[in-house]
């Protein structure tokens, strides 16, 4: 299938924008994030307050009082992007789907790597198990929900603790640094340079092949938590999370996979640009929905 037209757009953007690179313009490149963040329109919201997570920087969102609450991890190759460059979109992803949302501002790579931006995650899901009440928040049935590194970061967490979370949702997750990266799926949303750079940064050299960093390699699946997987036709890491996905199932984990047709990486935190984002959110949210009913 061709590229959607809002995936050719987003491309054109970013090939317009091509001026800068990695490692070389590492901080630019973040605070050029951030102010394009800033200016983005946002939805008001019940409550939305930054917390302490037992030491970890949070923002909880709350669409209304006694909201059931999913933890929400961001992407950006584990190096990339914070809470303000994710505020538009979990304001979006909250009012949508009417959970509640604890975003997670993990520290990142190249300064924190493996395993810190995970024990952060870690630190916070045990944090909001304990504390959602107190935040007026439903967390007796915790899922997470990813995009690209921060669905890396969830897949690992259930490695290293699959009771740690209810239900993951992964969002076109690197899943293997081992991994050949088809060229053919290249763009400027995501190239295999760039990638290999975002994981030499996070886990470098033999890091890298730690059951809780290429989770594809994780020998205790089974006990894993039900999951969503969500990839992209048009992405580098489609195939490595398809696989992730039919590894899941063949040890009897529930997975709901789906490919996201004519899409790239990236489209689905830009519900403004991809009709495919706000579908998939909408989905999301009755997934959940479903899941959480089954435990009550």
């Amino acid at each position: 299938m061709t590229l959607h037209p809002a995936s050719r757009t987003l491309l054109a953007q970013l090939e317009a924008d091509d001026d800068l690179s990695l490692p070389a313009d590492l901080d630019v490149i973040r605070s050029r994030a951030r102010d394009a963040a800033a200016t983005a329109e946002k939805i008001g919201l019940d409550w939305v307050e930054d917390v302490d997570a037992d030491g970890v920087p949070c923002r909880l969102y709350r669409p209304r009082a006694g909201a059931p609450v999913a933890l929400y991890v961001h992407g950006g190759g584990w190096v990339l992007h914070d809470l303000e460059t994710h505020d538009a979109f979990c304001r979006y992803l909250a009012h949508r789907t009417g959970w509640a949302l604890l975003a997670v501002d993990y520290r990142r790579a190249p300064e924190h790597p493996y395993p810190a931006p995970l024990d952060d995650v870690q630190t916070a899901a045990a944090w909001l198990r304990s504390h959602g009440r107190e935040h007026r928040v439903d967390a007796s049935f915790l899922p997470a929900v990813g995009d690209s590194s921060g669905a890396n970061l969830i897949a690992g967490l259930c490695v290293r603790d699959p009771r740690a979370l209810d239900f993951q949702v992964l969002v076109y997750p690197p899943v293997d640094r081992r991994a050949e990266l088809p060229p053919e799926l290249a763009n400027a949303a995501l190239d295999a340079a760039t990638m290999d750079w975002f994981w030499d940064a996070y886990a470098p050299g033999e890091l890298a092949d730690l059951p809780d960093v290429s989770v594809l390699g994780a020998t205790n699946l089974a006990a894993h938590p039900p999951a969503y997987v969500l990839t992209n036709e048009h992405d580098m890491l489609r195939d490595q999370a398809e696989a992730y996905a039919a590894r899941l199932a063949d040890a009897g984990v529930e997975v709901v996979a789906q490919r996201a047709l004519g899409m790239v990486h990236s489209f689905w935190r830009q519900p403004q640009l991809f009709e495919a984002s706000r579908s998939a959110v909408v989905m999301i949210g009755a997934l959940l929905d479903t899941y959480r009913s089954l435990t009550r």
